[in-house]
């Protein structure tokens, strides 16, 4: 009768064993550990993480922090392979047993590479296109309009380009009518050009684009009359 208990009692005591050993298998090993860049020493998040073992793999994200974390890994030897984009970092030989805990850090340059782009620099020496200080500004002198077919000073005004009379009133470049400035030798006054004769102008100058700053703020153009005197009548 004894020897039958003791029996039952070992047997029960076999299973229980048995249990044990067999819900341990199954709970796993775990692997945690940071990812690191080793250029700045800064943890890498969203960095990918693979664990594999016998072609199975288990996949992974690292937090804000570089921190990575996977559980329930069954016992093997394991390869860590963290990947950023084209970067990656592998760790061999990580072994687990059991329910263990192993901390495997991982470096991995999350920085961009550049490759090195040579720079061609060719110098081309040409004059400009267009300057726009040219054709914006004329300045024509007595041995010109003489020859040209007006008969008086604001004749010459009205064929500039940029320029546009209607009835008699100059409008440069869309500006209202009165923005046009004239100057007779350097002093500013009203619209006169009609009153001089051409036989008493020596140049005729005007301005309807850049306008030096001599001659003031005007948001139209300035017309520049400088008349013969003594000296330029001398030379002819």
């Amino acid at each position: 009768m004894k020897s039958k208990l003791f029996l039952q009692l070992a047997c029960l005591l076999f299973l229980l064993l048995g249990f044990q050993f067999s819900f341990a298998s199954f709970g796993g090993g775990s692997v945690m550990g940071r990812v690191i860049d080793p250029d700045t020493k800064a943890p890498a998040s969203g960095v990918t993480v693979v664990l594999e073992c016998l072609g199975n793999q288990t996949m992974v994200t690292s937090n804000d922090s570089g921190y990575y974390y996977a559980s329930n890994l069954p016992s093997g030897i394991y390869t860590v392979t963290a990947y950023y984009m084209s970067n990656r970092s592998t760790v061999t030989d990580v072994k687990i047993v059991g329910d263990v805990q192993k901390v495997v850090d991982v470096e991995l340059n999350v920085g961009l590479a550049i490759n090195e782009v040579p720079i061609v620099t060719t110098r081309v020496h040409h004059d400009p296109i267009i300057d726009p200080y040219e054709i914006t500004t004329a300045r024509i002198p007595r041995e010109v309009f003489t020859k040209m077919a007006i008969t008086k000073v604001a004749d010459i005004t009205g064929q500039q380009p940029g320029v546009t009379d209607i009835n008699g009133a100059f409008y440069v470049r869309g500006a209202r009518e009165g923005s046009l400035v004239y100057y007779i030798d350097g002093g500013k006054v009203m619209d006169t050009s009609g009153s001089i004769p051409l036989c008493g102008l020596e140049t005729y100058s005007i301005f309807t684009g850049f306008i030096p700053p001599k001659y003031g703020d005007t948001v139209g153009g300035v017309v520049v009359l400088e008349t013969r005197n003594y000296f330029t009548a001398s030379r002819e």
